[in-house]
């Protein structure tokens, strides 16, 4: 696989996931343009602007970082963060207030002195926040959404599921540099309260939003992929996409 791939984790499941992160907000709106797009297209580069930086620290990506320079992954880095902003500048100031936010974030997340990464449960909800709760927000207010409680819920929800399977992240998928994360946060049972807590705030979002039925259809369908065994390597992506149909179609 070549080491930009490496470095920016974009092999077919992560990629996937970073693109319905990206876009899936804009599904609970009601307009579509090219200030839609280009909002999507920032938070895409934002979400993966993040991933070069932690593979400076993580040794399972340590030759795909000798090969590239430890130098110009940090470059790389930056210049995607500043694409991504500029992006975002170009749609809003509400764009680009969250764009913005999920580059800090993913700056406190790998730069020392703070590097959530490796303070326990902090790292994992900074990570979530970064990848799926602010990404959403962006491309929903792009999208011509205005402040909504229930889709709050639905985001938060989602954001919620994402935080409690990184939580109990299995050894299979774990990212090396972070396997105090999940020994310092009683993973079992803080993620199945997180977890329990993310499929009532997407039932109640999508209750008040549209009504019991799609509420019952979309925890419903969230439970059945978390708990289907052969689906756990593509469940982040298949639970956005859920939810992105039910926002479309409700």
């Amino acid at each position: 696989m070549p080491a930009l791939t490496q470095l920016h984790r974009l092999e077919p499941r992560h990629g996937a996931h970073y693109a319905c992160c990206a876009a899936w907000g804009a599904c609970y709106a009601t307009g579509f343009d090219l200030a839609v797009v280009v909002a999507v297209l920032a938070n895409l580069v934002a979400i993966v602007s993040g991933n070069p930086l932690a593979a400076l620290t993580r040794g399972d990506l340590a030759d795909a970082v000798r090969e590239v320079g430890r130098d110009r992954v940090a470059a790389l880095a930056f210049v995607e963060m500043l694409v991504a902003q500029t992006l975002a500048i170009a749609v809003s100031w509400r764009v680009a207030l969250g764009v913005g936010l999920i580059l800090l974030l993913h700056l406190v997340l790998h730069l020392e002195p703070v590097r959530l990464a490796r303070r326990g449960c902090a790292g994992p909800v900074a990570l979530v926040t970064a990848t799926v709760l602010l990404p959403s927000v962006t491309a929903y207010s792009a999208a011509g959404g205005q402040a909504d409680p229930a889709v709050w819920l639905v985001f938060s929800g989602a954001a919620a599921l994402a935080t409690g399977r990184t939580l109990s992240w299995p050894d299979h998928d774990r990212p090396a540099a972070r396997p105090t994360t999940v020994l310092t946060c009683t993973a079992v049972s803080t993620a199945t309260q997180v977890t329990a807590g993310g499929l009532l705030m997407i039932g109640a979002g999508l209750w008040l939003r549209s009504g019991w039925f799609w509420a019952a259809a979309g925890v419903a369908a969230c439970s059945a992929l978390l708990l289907a065994p052969g689906l756990r390597r593509f469940d982040r992506v298949l639970t956005t996409v859920v939810l992105a149909m039910i926002g479309s179609l409700a």
